[in-house]
């Protein structure tokens, strides 16, 4: 499923905006695992990281940056000490997580998950989260003996290329039924310029995913999901280009010089606080 920017109320197949307390976020749920794209209004950050800027490492005033992921949590209903946020490398690494590191990188960017570019779950309550600015954010819900699990990860264009969506939903079907999965708004094919080079490394691992002087990272996304098992008319992409809209943040678009969302996935406790509508 496709989405496109269609209103206030609905966004994509699967995808619904929400809002509350001045934030908006894009929402997707499937088999008690919800998922947030969070947009870049409604913080507490000034320019250039206006408002809602959601990463530690990019420059901006920690407490702001603090006070802005408090701010979402209220939003959402979550814990922001249960956050679980990784020192990302656009590679292909991934753990699983639990309890222990319920709370890693939420209010310290030395206190993150060194060297991760995926985080796998069973646990129900733990936020895990991955900060981007493009790059391409993937939930992935496969169904266990114990309920459903999970995985978030973080794919920058060498990762995808290296083949970290496909391995941490191979991972993940090892531990259960891969159901649903989800791409959230990230650089599109418009935007996504390449060399020539590039473009046929990309396109001898994905097959039609290029065309002259670009390459679609979403279809890259989607092919190494159907390949691992999810099935394809349970594949949500967002189609919303960051550098294109916005109302993202974009390392492409603003040179560098700009926030960092966190796309942010948990699992409900049965009968437990649900997300503000």
């Amino acid at each position: 499923m496709v989405g496109r920017e269609t209103g206030d109320t609905h966004q994509g197949g699967d995808l619904v905006s929400r809002a509350h307390g001045g934030l908006r976020w894009l929402e997707w749920r499937h088999a008690g695992v919800v998922a947030a794209f969070p947009l870049r209004a409604g913080g507490v950050s000034e320019s250039p990281y206006a408002t809602l800027n959601l990463g530690l490492n990019v420059g901006d005033e920690p407490r702001k940056v603090l006070e802005n992921r408090r701010l979402l949590c209220a939003a959402l209903g979550l814990d922001p000490e249960r956050l679980i946020v990784p020192d990302q490398v656009h590679g292909t690494s991934w753990t699983w997580v639990g309890e222990p590191e319920a709370g890693r990188g939420a209010l310290a960017q030395d206190a993150c998950l060194e060297g991760r570019d995926a985080l796998l779950t069973a646990a129900p309550a733990l936020g895990l989260a991955i900060s981007h600015a493009d790059c391409v954010p993937v939930i992935v819900v496969a169904l266990g003996d114990g309920g459903p699990l999970f995985a978030m990860i973080h794919a920058g264009w060498r990762g995808m290329l290296a083949g970290i969506v496909g391995q941490v939903a191979g991972e993940l079907a090892r531990h259960g039924r891969l159901c649903a999965a989800v791409v959230g708004p990230s650089i599109g094919a418009c935007c996504f310029a390449v060399d020539d080079s590039l473009r046929r490394r990309f396109e001898e691992r994905f097959p039609g995913c290029g065309r002259p002087g670009h390459v679609d990272l979403w279809h890259c996304a989607r092919a190494d999901l159907e390949a691992a098992g999810v099935p394809p008319a349970a594949v949500t992409v967002a189609g919303i280009c960051t550098v294109d809209d916005g109302r993202f943040f974009s390392h492409r678009r603003e040179a560098g010089l700009t926030g960092r969302h966190l796309a942010i996935a948990w699992r409900l406790r049965q009968g437990g606080p649900r997300p503000q509508s």
